[in-house]
């Protein structure tokens, strides 16, 4: 919902949960997310059959953008609400079929959307009193033949009155507002206007910033045995809190903020930073984004469901929805690079089914720093329920071992790199969505991108549909471990080749090869000497060419990484950086 759509050649954007039909939609159990999420329930929307009727149920479309063209005679036309009948549009002179506009304009705060006021635009730089006075806007979009290539060779101009602009000036910062034109206030589907004074932007309507969604994942495991407290869950719980999340920045904010955290004994950062959709909200992968920050509670679960599994070794245990076998990393070979990484390398697991639950709680526009708009527009008062929807899949999961990490994150150098990562993380505008940065949670992250980058080659499996979930927790329950995993709501996710890959020897091949790989990216010296690069220099050693990987692919927003951790360099020794040079070692003994 809140995106833009396109299908044969119509615009389209859904609608907020207000307007879905509820007693169509089917409920998703998932008591952890609920709990975590501080709401009754949580629902899929409508499934439509392959062969829909008109009186098939499914999630209601706005149009929109509203201005359309005609291919044709380049005819435009403001399209209402009532003529909508079905068909897609036809000029009412030519009978051509009509197309939406390029553009629309975006809040770049609080997330309002809302066409571009055409005729405005046309007639912004009148040069007679009969163009100013011009009322009736009959307009058409035309190409500019002579001239400039661009957005300056498009022009739309009024036949009533001849006044005309081109679209070169568009997309440039202020334009709509030195044309006085505010935000509407609201999205498409909502009725009236509203006062905002928020800076308009005007992208294209299939620009991948015009929708950021905001989604929080969790997998359907055994219940844990000892339930631990769910500090993020009371927060959202707490009677003050919608009040603070649709504002945290507002005058009153503050003093909510307070009382939460007296209520609660929590600090006062952390109830902002789950107000903002920070501390306990995922992408999972999606992020499109996909996805952000998993909540510890969720996570905490996972965890010590993976290291149960590892209690028993080689028998498939769990639910229906969870089963998962403890594994070798190696045979014993008698090499010392698999004898080194056996060291490492502390547990894994092959999840050979699991069930993940993703839900949709909001979504931004134009900018991360941007407000959350949430996914229900309706009115306050009513039981609060979210969309999610339910996908399996198959995985691996990895544990390093603990003592040597503690060992090793306490290296000064070590400490250097990750200290200017986390300034970074507290200076950037969305640092707030992600946990402090640790020498292990960055070495996990950046190795779970490289092992997906390789898996691609193997699995069956495009590297898009692989997703990383990371476990790093240097506290009273340390973690150190990853989940990759594939997850589709078919039987797309569960073809086996995943967990194949899991069995030795082929991890171990695997990830040898993607550590030997991480030690020289193309783009070397550049990329591993790099003071900083990426979103805000959230990135050190990392790049393109070796560690970044889909956006549907990472929990981080593709940041927060560094190889040098993994493989290590001149100064700063790496995690795996003995298991590089004895895989260089054996390589010139072959020679």
């Amino acid at each position: 919902m809140g995106a833009v759509f396109d299908v044969l050649g119509e615009s389209l954007m859904g609608v907020d949960i207000s307007e879905w039909p509820f007693d169509k939609t089917r409920r998703v159990e998932s008591q952890r997310l609920e709990q975590a999420l501080g709401v009754k329930e949580l629902r899929s929307p409508p499934s439509v059959p392959s062969y829909p009727s008109k009186h098939t149920p499914g999630i209601p479309y706005q149009r929109f953008p509203r201005w359309i063209f005609c291919q044709e005679c380049r005819r435009m036309r403001f399209a209402v609400g009532h003529e909508e009948n079905g068909e897609a549009p036809k000029c009412a002179h030519c009978g051509g079929h009509m197309v939406p506009m390029r553009f629309i304009a975006v809040c770049a705060q609080r997330g309002h959307v809302m066409d571009v006021p055409w005729g405005r635009w046309a007639h912004s730089q009148a040069e007679t009193d009969d163009q100013r006075r011009c009322r009736k806007h009959e307009l058409r979009f035309d190409t500019r033949s002579g001239g400039s290539e661009g957005l300056s060779s498009l022009v739309v101009h009024c036949m009533t009155c001849w006044a005309s602009r081109h679209l070169g000036d568009l997309p440039s910062r202020d334009s709509l507002k030195r044309i006085d034109v505010r935000c509407s206030g609201t999205q498409p589907w909502q009725r009236g206007s509203f006062s905002c004074d928020e800076r308009l932007e005007v992208l294209q309507r299939g620009a991948t910033n015009v929708t950021l969604p905001e989604t929080t994942t969790a997998l359907d495991i055994p219940e844990p045995s000892v339930p631990a407290r769910n500090v993020e869950a009371e927060i959202r719980q707490h009677r003050n809190f919608d009040d603070v999340r649709t504002g945290p920045d507002g005058p009153r904010a503050s003093v909510l903020i307070g009382l939460i955290a007296e209520d609660l004994g929590v600090t006062e950062d952390l109830v902002l930073r789950v107000a903002r959709g920070g501390a306990g909200d995922s992408g999972g992968a999606d992020s499109t984004a996909e996805a952000r920050q998993v909540g510890p509670g969720l996570l905490n679960d996972e965890w010590q469901a993976f290291m149960q599994a590892t209690a028993v070794s080689g028998e498939a245990t769990g639910t229906p929805n969870f089963v998962v076998s403890s594994t070798e990393l190696v045979t014993d070979d008698g090499s010392d690079v698999h004898r080194l990484l056996a060291e490492k390398v502390r547990d894994v697991v092959l999840v050979h089914r699991l069930r993940e639950v993703r839900v949709l709680h909001g979504y931004r526009r134009y900018d991360l720093a941007a407000d959350l708009v949430p996914v229900d527009l309706g009115r306050r008062g009513r039981e609060r329920w979210l969309p999610a929807i339910e996908s399996f899949g198959e995985g691996i999961f990895l544990s390093l071992d603990e003592q040597r990490l503690s060992s090793w994150e306490r290296n000064d150098a070590v400490m250097a790199r990750a200290k200017i990562l986390e300034r970074r993380r507290r200076d950037s505008h969305i640092g707030s969505r992600f946990a402090e940065v640790s020498p292990r949670s960055v070495l996990l992250h950046t190795l779970a991108h490289l092992l997906i980058r390789r898996l691609a080659f193997a699995c069956g499996y495009s590297a898009a549909s692989l997703r990383e979930r990371v476990y790093s927790s240097a506290g009273p329950s340390t973690q150190a471990g990853f989940l990759i995993y594939t997850a589709a709501g078919d039987a797309e996710g569960t073809l086996g080749g995943l967990v194949r890959q899991g069995e030795p020897p082929r991890l171990a091949q695997t990830l040898l090869s993607a550590l030997e790989e991480a030690a020289w990216c193309s783009a070397d010296p550049v990329c591993r000497e790099s003071p900083g690069q990426g979103l805000g220099s959230l990135n050190l050693a990392a790049c393109h060419g070796c560690c970044l990987v889909a956006e549907t692919s990472c929990e981080r927003s593709n940041v927060l990484l560094d190889r040098v951790l993994v493989v290590g360099d001149g100064t700063t020794p790496g995690f795996f950086g003995d298991i590089v040079n004895a895989l260089r070692t054996a390589s010139a003994e072959q020679i």
